[in-house]
């Protein structure tokens, strides 16, 4: 009776172990550095874009709609903190990596330059990510979340994000971290 008792046990905590992912994740990255005077995070509201929902055509709508929020962390690079930016920009670059993410649009080089992927199905993404980095200014990352974009709805929710007017202020803070 004591011996299935402590192989039941075993099971409970091996299965416990393993149900944790312990896999790094864009998500854990972000609550992590929340409080890292490094950093800068902002959620993103859509509302912030100030868009008139009627001026756009009816896929745009979608498009727009299948927005959820927008997350921005930025990384703001000096001259003192130069070695904790390349190891904080690598761990971006790993998580990124994951075959979960798939890519969409890789643009510039290695110092310079920006890398759109998205998490989800080719017919319905849950998450567009767009990581950019200057080995002069830092890094930023924006996670557009949402509920089963379709990738032709990107192109759309471009169109979209043209034709608004943005709340200068948010942004302002945005640009001057940077």
């Amino acid at each position: 009776m004591k011996s299935i008792k402590n192989i039941i046990s075993i099971c409970v905590i091996s299965l416990l172990l393993f149900s944790c992912n312990s896999k790094p994740s864009l998500q854990k990255y972000y609550v992590e550095n929340q409080e890292n005077q490094n950093f800068m995070v902002v959620d993103i509201p859509t509302s912030i874009l100030n868009i008139k929902i009627d001026s756009l055509t009816e896929k745009q709508q979608k498009a727009y709609k299948s927005i959820k929020k927008l997350n921005f962390l930025g990384f703001k690079k000096t001259d003192s903190n130069t070695s904790i930016y390349q190891s904080e920009r690598q761990k971006v670059k790993e998580i990124l990596n994951d075959k979960a993410y798939k890519s969409l649009i890789k643009y510039g080089r290695e110092n310079q330059g920006a890398t759109i992927k998205y998490l989800g199905e080719d017919t319905a993404i849950d998450e567009v990510v767009v990581f950019g980095s200057d080995n002069t200014q830092g890094f930023g990352i924006i996670r557009v979340i949402g509920n089963d974009i379709n990738p032709s709805q990107v192109l759309d929710l471009i169109e979209v994000i043209k034709k608004s007017n943005p709340d200068k202020d948010t942004f302002k803070d945005i640009a001057n971290f940077f």
